[in-house]
């Protein structure tokens, strides 16, 4: 089948052969690509709404998967993006991130969000939210900080002992301040390997990602190099 084919089938039954698995990779592929035009200019936006709201599990993770691929802000899911901040599942946490980066967009319920993501237990999650403020404006930066270190996005911890929440709460601003930190020393230039070694408490994992994707580059021109001999 064509793509003009699949473009004259209504999003309904174009959800039907995604998820049919008798249907052939390259159809299943071709029929998500036109749902996500449709979403793109913001044309039967329930479906994926419905996805990004569901009590399943599985249909949100559909959801923030469909939604990272749009890779642009559509208004009418705004919303449903911004709850996945509080979702359980990592992976719509970080689709949040994702959706914010490309969407550009920034309010206080977002930046709440975004600060309460920083402080995520998912590695994942709390780099996307570096990379995310690495690049903005240095207002936005500040406004973000600010809330930070102002306690945004902390959790609550209710423990009978009022010094096991102070105890908590201190690990917590600890945490915020570093990854804060990690966030100035990137957006001065520093050298990646440089701030690895000066928060020796932060897990070589974010670092790594962090020299992934500034170095995508650098690999691809050493990689095509090769090739030509």
């Amino acid at each position: 089948m064509n793509s003009d084919h699949f473009d004259e089938r209504s999003t309904s039954a174009l959800m039907n052969i995604i998820q049919d698995k008798d249907v052939g990779n390259e159809n299943r592929y071709a029929a998500t690509q036109s749902v996500l035009r449709r979403w793109r200019q913001g044309v039967d936006l329930e479906f994926l709404i419905d996805l990004l709201l569901s009590e399943s599990s599985r249909d949100r993770l559909r959801g923030a998967h469909y939604l990272a691929e749009l890779g642009q802000e559509v208004e009418g899911l705004n919303v449903a993006a911004t709850q996945l901040a509080d979702d359980a599942l990592s992976d719509c946490r970080r689709a949040f991130v994702e959706y914010t980066v490309n969407s550009g967009r920034y309010d206080q319920t977002i930046s709440n969000a975004l600060a309460k993501c920083l402080l995520d237990l998912n590695l994942h999650v709390r780099v996307e939210v570096i990379n995310w403020a690495v690049p903005i404006s240095d207002e936005r930066f500040e406004n973000f900080s600010q809330l930070v270190e102002a306690g945004a996005g902390w959790p609550e911890f209710r423990f009978p002992n009022p010094l096991s929440n102070d105890f908590w709460n201190a690990s917590i601003l600890k945490r915020a301040v570093r990854g804060l930190d990690i966030i100035r020393c990137i957006r001065d230039g520093k050298e990646i390997e440089q701030i690895k070694k000066d928060f020796p408490e932060e897990d070589s994992f974010i670092f790594d990602v962090i020299q992934f994707s500034r170095t995508r580059r650098e690999r691809l021109a050493k990689w095509q190099d090769k090739s030509q001999y």
